[in-house]
């Protein structure tokens, strides 16, 4: 599983840097937009990683400020559904679902052998393996444009 979350890390990081090509082409600013869409997705990408390495922390403190009025749970509960559920209905690619499935695997197959490491150790090698992924898809990307298939498949999807 390990090796697939490193798969899907590389291909999400590939397909960012095709996404990016296309914002360049459309003539907004490079360096802004670089700058903005790669704060952005990786910024997504440690919360989700946060969430999933670290739920039993991040629930139990999320649990302690919801349990101090029933109004602030039923309204932070509220809020929080609303606002994930507008950004899912936006987005054109659930790539973010499929890191975080891969992730929840990943940590399951590890616990299932009994090599868990401690809370914040998972949080900050998780988040170093998937971000070299990211980042070396993003590399690649543009190698990988040279491959007939993949050139193929993009052109598809464009």
């Amino acid at each position: 599983m390990i090796t697939l979350l490193g798969l899907i890390s590389f291909y999400l990081g590939a397909n960012w840097g095709f996404e990016q090509d296309a914002l360049r082409g459309s003539g907004i600013d490079a360096t802004m937009a670089d700058k903005a869409y790669w704060i952005f997705y990786l910024a997504q990408v440690f919360v989700i990683i946060l969430f999933c390495t670290l739920p039993k922390l991040v629930f139990g403190q999320l649990t302690l400020f919801m349990g101090a009025s029933k109004f602030l749970a039923l309204s932070v509960a509220l809020l929080f559904f609303v606002l994930v559920n507008i950004y899912l209905w936006y987005k054109p690619g659930n790539d973010l679902t499929i890191l975080a499935s891969a992730l929840l695997l990943a940590r399951l197959d590890l616990a299932r052998l009994r090599i868990w490491p401690s809370s914040w150790l998972a949080l900050f090698g998780f988040t170093a393996f998937v971000m070299f992924f990211i980042t070396y898809g993003e590399m690649m990307h543009l190698e990988l444009y040279k491959w007939p298939m993949i050139r193929s498949l993009l052109e598809l999807k464009l």
